[in-house]
Parts: C-alpha cells; sequence; structure tokens
C-alpha cells in the first residue's frame, strides 16, 4: 500500500483542497486519515471534524469520520505513535493508496515525537509540502528540506499555493527543492456561504433564513455617510456588508444594491423599517455581540468551507489539482 502525506507550512495553505483533489484524481481503491482535528463542525447534531465529514462523504463512503479523524489536538501529550499507528491501520486495511493530512504546519507535534516529520518516519509515506510563495514562506521550505535531510526523510515534493510565477519554481528547483504543482488564484474557490459566517460568529439569523446559502465574494464595512456609501457598496456584488445595527442609513443602502448578506454589529438591532425591507427582499441579517472591526477580522480569517453536496466547487477542485499539479508524480 502506497501512503501520500500531504503537510503546510502555515495556515490557509490549501491544505483541503489539495488532499481531496488528489483523492479525486486518484484511480485506486483510496482512503484517507487525519490523525488530529482542526476544526470541528456540527452535522445532523453531530460534531464532526470537518474534513474527515468531506472526504468520507466524497472518497472514503465506508468509513465512520471518527475512525477517519480520531484524536482531538489537547489530546496530543497523552498519545504515543504506537495509539496513531493502530488508528491508521483501521481504516487503512485493504487500500491501494492512504492519503494522510497532517495539521497547519508541519512541526506541530514535535516535542511529543507526533509532527509531520515522525509520522512520515513512521508510516514511510511521501511527503508533499505546501507553502505559499511569500519570501517568509519559502525561507521555510528551505530550512524544512535542510532538516528533511539531516533526517534522511524524502521531500516527494512541495505545491505552491496562489502561485503560478514560473521564475519562483525555477529558483527553488536549483536549490534543490523539488515542486510538483502550483496553484493559481481561483476565485470560485475562496467564496464563503452566508451560514459558515453564521456558524463562525454564532450570530442570531434576523431574517433571509431561506437565502443562507447565498454566497459571499467580498466583505465591505459601512462607516461612511449614506451618499458614500451607495457609490461603495455598487461596486461589488455578492458582499456582505458589515456595520451596527442603529446605522439605518447605511442598512437601507446596502439594501438596494447586490448584498449578501448584513451583519449586525455589537448586538443592536435595526429599525422595523429595515428589517421589513430585507425579510421582503429575502436578505440574510445576523446579529452578533462582536464590534464591527472584530467581526470584519474574524470574517476575514476564514476560510471557505468545502460542503460535499456543492457539485461545482468539487468539480472545480478536481479538475484544478488535475491541471496544475504533477499527479503522476505523486500518485505512482
Amino acid at each position: 500500500m502506497k501512503s501520500v502525506f500531504i503537510s503546510s507550512i502555515n495556515a490557509k495553505s490549501g491544505k483541503t483542497v489539495i488532499t481531496l483533489g488528489i483523492a479525486l484524481n486518484s484511480r485506486v481503491y483510496t482512503g484517507f486519515f487525519k490523525p488530529f482535528q482542526e476544526k470541528m463542525i456540527t452535522v445532523n447534531g453531530q460534531r464532526v471534524e470537518e474534513d474527515a465529514y468531506l472526504m468520507q462523504a466524497l472518497v472514503d463512503f465506508e468509513a465512520n469520520p471518527g475512525d477517519l479523524c480520531p484524536f482531538p489536538r489537547e489530546k496530543m501529550p497523552s498519545l504515543t505513535m504506537d495509539q496513531v499507528a493502530d488508528a491508521y491501520k483501521k481504516v487503512a486495511a485493504d487500500k491501494e493508496l492512504m492519503i494522510i493530512e497532517g495539521m497547519e504546519n508541519v512541526t506541530m507535534g514535535f516535542l511529543y515525537g507526533l509532527s509531520s516529520y515522525d509520522i512520515v518516519e513512521r508510516f514511510k509515506s511521501d511527503l508533499i509540502l505546501l507553502s505559499d510563495a511569500t519570501p517568509e514562506s519559502l525561507d521555510r521550505v528551505a530550512m524544512i528540506k535542510d532538516y528533511l535531510d539531516y533526517r534522511k526523510i524524502p521531500l516527494k515534493g512541495v505545491i505552491l499555493n496562489l502561485c503560478n510565477d514560473v521564475g519562483i519554481e525555477n529558483f527553488l528547483i536549483s536549490k534543490g527543492i523539488p515542486i510538483v504543482g502550483m496553484i493559481p488564484y481561483t476565485a470560485s474557490l475562496r467564496t464563503l456561504h452566508v451560514f459558515e459566517i453564521v456558524e463562525e460568529l454564532n450570530g442570531i439569523v434576523l431574517t433571509g433564513n431561506e437565502n443562507l446559502n447565498n454566497i459571499v465574494e467580498k466583505t465591505l464595512i459601512g462607516a461612511m455617510s449614506r451618499e458614500s456609501a451607495l457609490r461603495y457598496f455598487e461596486r461589488a456584488r455578492n458582499k456582505a456588508v458589515i456595520t451596527g445595527g442603529d446605522r439605518s442609513d447605511i442598512l437601507l443602502t446596502a439594501l438596494n444594491t447586490s448584498t449578501s448578506c448584513i451583519i449586525l454589529t455589537g448586538g443592536l438591532l435595526p429599525a422595523q423599517e429595515v428589517i421589513n425591507r430585507a425579510r421582503f427582499l429575502g436578505v440574510p441579517m445576523i446579529s452578533v455581540k462582536e464590534d464591527t472591526l472584530s467581526a470584519s477580522e474574524i470574517v476575514d480569517r476564514m476560510i471557505a468551507r468545502i460542503d460535499p453536496t456543492d457539485e461545482k466547487k468539487i468539480k472545480t477542485i478536481k479538475d484544478e489539482v488535475a491541471r496544475n499539479v504533477d499527479l503522476s508524480k505523486i500518485l505512482t
């Protein structure tokens, strides 16, 4: 059985996209394993790890999501590698290919002998490292490559996310760093759904419950005059507007443009006129306790969820990975 370990050097590296894309392009009986839980979501009243739920639904149909991602991160200090290996064997039985997903940073778990390095070494997996193309990240890639050489752990290849610069690729190759793919920016993979924002902010939906699947391509803060707001809001479609619930002028202006949802900050509720207008248009209005700046920062940090039922996004992921990653080097 062959195994591929997908790890990254920082958060928001595109780990889920690459993991799913490789699995969907595999032509053999493929399984998935993620030792440590990262983001838990609620599905049908039960808490499951987000990536395990996705991969169970689309790749490893017969598995239990709890088996695919068994260990809470906070339990790491008390775990042993043998326990991780036993959990892995449980879901790897009869598989021809196993794709293992690490945590958001390749070094996490190092203190306890459970880092990506240690698991790759124990399972004899091929290591794929994900990175963006910022100078700081590329420095870390070079440093990690030296450490891998020191431990005699082969690096199968690096995938650069949000990058299509051949110059960077050639430079890294000249430094002895193998590149197996570059994924360019794909707008459709970065969009959020309104329900994801509701969950992240623990918001209360006042109107538009029927449209929580609206997509959000841009976030705008409403903190200006009504005249300025109209010009500002008209420039963006499918947007989330974040503002205080007492800004009726801003809220009504936003509702007169293409708005996916409105986030009302500070726990302030809008005037009844605003609620009626939003209800008539079906625009979700979400009340949150955070102030405007905090809510904006939280939404900006969010990573778009990949829903198993989103057939268009799933196909885009499969096609983008097949087009931009040298799968022959990874899967053979």
